[in-house]
């Protein structure tokens, strides 16, 4: 399959994203592709294969059907109603298995690839990777209680582009909220709230028109 996918890389250029990602993945297949063994005889935990105990399922295979038989693959009608999937979202670590594993199984069953994948990056605490084993987990909760729920969001969604690796700081969080919100957009409400008050009557208007040349320009 390995000109297949590449052919489907180079036809659908949006296939893969971000670009550096989607850069990695046809590297990868232009680098040539082997068989792949869809059955594992070195442990015994997993899916059994049918008619031969010594085999279980390859947890990819297993794992990435998933998305199929959670639809009710093939009997059900959600299959046809949500199948392809609009964009697959998933760690930049098993990006390969979505993006090269995963469409040569479509591909092998003559079904439809998903419209697009998008590998997000991953996020450290004060530089260094988080794991249980060092205890530095971040609980979403807990910022939310401390700081807010928009104030998180903001945090969350304006300090990494999305497919980047991030790193999270309490002081780089509150820096951000100081900085962004409490300054910058607590500044221009008050000149905003100021000159409602000023100079139009303390009031704004119950129904807002249709939005004027002017008005798209600033949008």
């Amino acid at each position: 399959f390995e000109d297949k996918l590449l052919e489907h890389y180079e036809q659908n250029p949006e296939f893969i994203a971000p670009q550096t990602r989607r850069n990695e993945v046809i590297s990868f297949v232009k680098g040539g592709l082997r068989d792949l063994s869809v059955s594992r005889t070195s442990f015994k935990w997993g899916v059994p294969v049918p008619g031969d105990d010594d085999h279980v399922m390859y947890v990819w295979i297993d794992a990435l059907t998933n998305y199929m038989s959670a639809l009710g693959y093939p009997e059900s009608d959600d299959f046809s109603k949500y199948w392809p999937a609009s964009i697959h979202i998933v760690g930049k670590d098993i990006l390969r298995f979505h993006a090269v594993y995963w469409p040569a199984m479509l591909m092998a069953a003559d079904l439809p690839l998903p419209k697009r994948l998008f590998a997000h990056g991953w996020w450290t605490k004060d530089g260094d990777k988080i794991s249980k084993s060092l205890g530095n987990v971040i609980d979403p909760v807990d910022l939310v209680e401390e700081f807010g729920v928009d104030q998180t969001r903001f945090f969350l969604m304006s300090e990494v582009t999305f497919g980047s690796d991030g790193d999270f700081s309490s002081e780089a969080f509150v820096r951000k909220v100081n900085t962004n919100l409490a300054n910058e957009l607590g500044n221009l409400c008050q000149r905003t709230l100021s000159m409602v008050f000023k100079n139009c009557g303390k009031a704004v208007p119950e129904e807002v028109g249709p939005y004027t040349e002017r008005d798209e320009k600033l949008l």
